[in-house]
């Protein structure tokens, strides 16, 4: 999913961040403004608008992830990283079908 502004709206209501923190990393991720100029203009490090970059962007990729789950990135030999894609489709599907199964209990009418 893009990180667009229809998403900073969303992330402004479900995340607590600083107003500067969000109008600094809208304006570096929607306006892809330099870092450099940014820093100058907030008064901060070069790090720290990098790390708003990461921090926000982070956020944003958290609301779309399962309870209990997070996003890695994995450097490994080939046979390990088919394995840990085939366990993962493996559990996404398990995690759907429970979701559905949840879905179908829950607007099922009730009998009397």
């Amino acid at each position: 999913m893009k990180l667009d502004a229809t998403a900073f709206k969303l992330l402004e209501r479900k995340r607590r961040f600083k107003p500067q923190t969000i109008e600094i990393a809208k304006r570096r991720i929607l306006r892809q403004e330099p870092a450099t100029a940014l820093a100058a203009e907030y008064g901060v490090n070069l790090q720290r608008i990098y790390t708003i970059e990461t921090q926000v962007t982070a956020a944003w990729q958290g609301l779309h992830l399962p309870a209990g789950w997070s996003e890695i990135t994995l450097v490994a030999p080939k046979p390990l990283i088919a394995e840990f894609k085939r366990r993962s489709r493996a559990a996404r599907k398990q995690l759907l079908r429970k979701t559905e199964q949840r879905i179908r209990s829950v607007s099922r009418p009730k009998s009397r």
